[in-house]
């Protein structure tokens, strides 16, 4: 046996033997979190974004470009097409204006041309969208977020924009790094945090005219972050939960915190939940398992219930209770 093929076949044993890892976490109690409903849903294709105004009315994305409507919580879902690119992100400032933005950064093929960002805005509660003109780059963007009417903005993969008129005009603006970025939110009319990949986390107190880059102890990717106030927030994503409570500058690792968090909220300073994956199944073919867990303490600890029906594409209308969305059903989950 040469030496190239001796190296081959260790390698595929080292691989197959990895198959059998587990990753589940024995650090968290396991328990049953009893405070959430499940309900049938006439939802019929998957859902990358959420988002609802109260407990009756709300709108969701697809990747095949659809936004749809609900208007008794999410048991009927109405269905329109707006483009054929993925919406990552909807986003409404009252029952009558929003906007949906996404997008996509690559394609195929010789001499394809790259779709790049779109952004949709609504003045009808949904009725009608309307494709707005925005710098074109090879991009997509991934969150928006609105200070009012007029002030908003939209992040994502190679593209920043702000508007200060509703959306007629969008202007570039940039960071500090070049990393794709997956989430943009005002903590206050003047503060706003923008998370992203390996750890990436800006702060600006001047409606976006400046961002400075925060002091976050993780390198992990940030996929969803919620702030409690104007001082206490919580990120989450591919490692450990960083909490901050300087408003954004500074964010501290929660040792014995949830990795693989895809959403998070909190109702109080001491009681949230975070939704994302589980445990590995095991096996060259296993799959990750969906997990809710929750704390009572401000984060210093964390109870799981694994194997859960429900997906972290969520969103709360008000601090206490909220919406998660999967295919067929639709459960509403409340923090007490």
């Amino acid at each position: 046996m040469t030496k190239t093929k001796l190296i081959t076949v260790m390698m595929l044993i080292a691989s197959l033997l990895s198959c059998n890892n587990d990753n589940s976490d024995i650090l968290f109690e396991h328990g049953k979190f009893s405070k959430y409903e499940e309900f049938s849903s006439n939802l019929a294709e998957p859902v990358i974004s959420v988002f609802f105004i109260d407990d009756k009315n709300g709108f969701a994305t697809t990747y095949n470009g659809n936004i749809l409507k609900t208007i008794d919580g999410g048991l009927n879902w109405e269905s329109h097409t707006v483009t054929d690119l993925p919406l990552y992100s909807i986003r409404f400032i009252d029952k009558k204006i929003g906007f949906a933005v996404g997008g996509k950064s690559s394609c195929g093929g010789t001499g394809c041309i790259v779709p790049g960002s779109i952004v949709f805005k609504t003045e009808d509660f949904g009725e009608n969208w309307t494709r707005l003109n925005i710098p074109y780059e090879w991009s997509e963007l991934s969150s928006v977020s609105f200070i009012n009417k007029n002030i908003g903005f939209a992040i994502g993969v190679g593209l920043q924009i702000k508007t200060n008129n509703g959306g007629e005009t969008w202007k570039q603006f940039e960071f500090e790094c070049n990393e794709p970025m997956k989430k943009i939110s005002f903590i206050t009319s003047q503060t706003g945090i923008c998370a992203g990949l390996f750890g990436n986390i800006f702060r600006t107190s001047n409606q976006g005219e400046n961002w400075i880059k925060s002091d976050n102890e993780s390198d992990g990717h940030i996929y969803d972050f919620y702030f409690v106030n104007e001082k206490v927030g919580y990120a989450c994503g591919q490692k450990e939960i960083v909490k901050t409570i300087d408003g954004g500058k500074t964010w501290r690792i929660l040792k014995k915190s949830p990795s693989e968090i895809r959403f998070i909220h909190f109702s109080d300073f001491d009681n949230g939940i975070a939704i994302g994956y589980g445990h590995y199944t095991g096996g060259c073919f296993g799959t990750m398992t969906k997990a809710i867990y929750w704390t009572n303490d401000g984060g210093l600890t964390w109870k799981i219930e694994d194997n859960i029906e429900f997906d972290y594409v969520s969103s709360f209308f008000d601090k206490n209770v909220g919406y998660s969305m999967t295919y067929n059903k639709i459960f509403k989950i409340t923090i007490k």
